[in-house]
């Protein structure tokens, strides 16, 4: 009799140890798959639960700028595809403020719409359109502007934990 009480408090002391150990092996083993997720390059784990944020300076070269439109327009569809809240920023500093103009930029016109539906919040630099005589009525409708200048505006976002890109 006293040897099978000895066998079931054994027992039971060792289902309730399981009972207590499996969860937290299991949060371990989550969090393992999780780093090895994100160390084989899927970021996608990282934002679940994140906002993606970026400010990104419009490129200087011309040429440049419809490949930059088109790529940030493919990469921020497929962060939005796959549930990912995005706040991005396209600062325009200097000359370049005017690819936000109807007057130089009308071709990238409805790709530059294309990126404000997504949700991107673009700003021309307030000094350039000041240096170029630019009136903020001449700039595309949803273009904002970026007091007092673009890189102080660049500068006061990456402070709140935005990276910034600059395209080479």
């Amino acid at each position: 009799m006293q040897w099978n009480r000895m066998i079931l408090r054994t027992l039971f002391g060792g289902v309730l140890s399981l009972m207590l150990v499996m969860p937290v092996c299991a949060a371990i083993g989550n969090s393992l798959g999780a780093v090895t997720r994100s160390r084989n390059g899927h970021s996608l784990y990282y934002y679940k639960h994140r906002t993606f944020k970026a400010v990104f300076e419009v490129p200087g070269n011309p040429k440049m700028w419809p490949a930059v439109v088109l790529v940030l327009t493919h990469n921020i569809a497929s962060l939005i595809g796959h549930g990912i809240r995005t706040k991005i920023i396209l600062v325009a500093p200097g000359p370049t403020i005017h690819f936000f103009m109807a007057k130089f930029d009308a071709a990238n016109y409805k790709k530059i719409l294309a990126l404000r539906k997504m949700g991107v919040r673009m700003l021309a630099c307030h000094a350039a359109l000041v240096a170029f005589h630019v009136h903020v009525k001449q700039l595309f409708p949803f273009v904002g502007v970026a007091y007092p200048n673009g890189v102080t505006y660049i500068l006061k976002k990456e402070a709140q934990g935005y990276p910034y890109y600059v395209w080479p």
